[in-house]
């Protein structure tokens, strides 16, 4: 199957180069990007700090030529898409006249009638995109969810259909790469920097929210908004072509804190019935079980979707389980309050909640035929 990948030389498009380079079903036939990438190949097109990390990549790759978002290739049979969201909406839109799209980008995410995608979540949701006929699209576009949800949705489901939620509380703590390639390189640059240190009165307006080591951005714009919308839509159901969200209490805050890739957070749950932290970690296992078997023969899938541990997940040890596939959990407790649990959980932002994840969606489509060659 003949892939194109949008906005290919970004950090996000590069994810989709290293998940499709060598794939057993997929083939990458062309890379797309804006204007100054036009007519270079991948290595030249890829800034200074992005293209070290190019080593991994066969020289066929790094020597595919970039073309332009303005001449996009009908005859591809999937698009991947990386593109920034303001530009997502307008080139994303005018692709999927004539070809299905996978998504990183919020561009379509909160359509009426297109689905959030997480393969073992809401494999189901697919049938939505037959909807988007109605636009007159041949294709059509699947979003993947912002990548903080990714892990926060994907714990939460096990126990939503056997005990059950009543609400929940999270608190993530999210790595430089999620905020894509113009935050790493300002990260890389500022630790270099010698930043001065305020002793005393107010902070100078030009040292704030600075990514170096000791400091916390307390906010990400819309994040928590996202959050929120999205576990309520994916965790929803899909039924005579509406999407149903889910009734589920979520409340959530959002810091960026200095690591590199993987998006931790504290997660705190009601349960409707009472349950024991062994019972938790036993849910999880045995929906390991039945994910394998229902998704395991994808190329994309981790032997083990969820890695229950007795210690707390660590970003730089542990954000690459299972080829950055896994999710991670830990420190599962039972709380002070009545019917609460709670627990530790780590993604890996660049891979399940990102690109790879997408690739993965994309396999699962087609694996059941809907994902066909021209």
């Amino acid at each position: 199957m003949k892939i194109g990948i949008l906005g290919a030389t970004g950090t996000a498009g590069l994810e989709f180069v290293r998940a499709l380079t060598g794939h057993p079903w997929f083939e990458i036939t062309e890379l797309y990007a804006s204007a100054k990438s036009v007519g270079k190949t991948v290595e030249e097109a890829c800034s200074v700090d992005i293209r070290r990390e190019l080593h991994t990549l066969p020289d066929t790759v790094l020597g595919m030529t970039v073309k332009g978002l303005d001449n996009i290739s009908s005859g591809i049979d999937l698009l991947c898409s990386a593109l920034p969201s303001d530009v997502a909406k307008d080139v994303e839109g005018e692709c999927a006249v004539h070809t299905p799209v996978v998504s990183t980008t919020s561009a379509y995410r909160y359509d009426e009638d297109v689905p959030i995608m997480i393969t073992e979540v809401n494999a189901d949701h697919y049938k939505a995109l037959e909807l988007q006929k109605k636009r007159g699209w041949k294709g059509w576009i699947a979003p993947g969810p912002n990548c903080t949800t990714v892990g926060l949705v994907m714990s939460l489901y096990p126990l939503l259909h056997t005990v059950g939620i009543n609400k929940v509380i999270m608190s993530s703590y999210q790595s430089v790469s999620g905020g894509g390639s113009d935050l790493i390189q300002k990260w890389k640059s500022q630790k270099k920097a010698e930043l001065p240190t305020p002793l005393e009165g107010e902070v100078p307006l030009e040292t704030v929210n600075v990514m170096v080591e000791g400091n916390v951005i307390g906010y990400i714009e819309k994040e928590e908004e996202k959050v929120q919308k999205e576990t309520r839509k994916i965790l929803g159901s899909y039924h005579d072509s509406l999407f149903i969200p889910n009734i589920l209490r979520v409340d959530c805050s959002c810091v960026r804190v200095p690591t590199l890739y993987g998006h931790f957070e504290t997660v705190f749950v009601e349960t409707t019935e009472n349950c024991s932290a062994e019972t938790v970690k036993l849910l999880w296992e045995q929906y390991n079980v039945l994910w394998n078997e229902k998704y395991g023969n994808l190329p994309s899938s981790p032997k083990k979707t969820i890695h229950v541990m007795e210690r707390t997940p660590q970003p730089y040890f542990d954000a690459f389980a299972g080829g950055g596939m896994s999710i991670v959990t830990g420190r599962v407790e039972k709380t002070v309050f009545s019917n609460g649990i709670k627990y530790q959980v780590l993604s890996n932002n660049t891979k399940k909640g990102a690109a790879k994840g997408m690739i993965q969606v994309a396999e699962y489509l087609y694996s059941i035929g809907f994902l066909r060659e021209k």
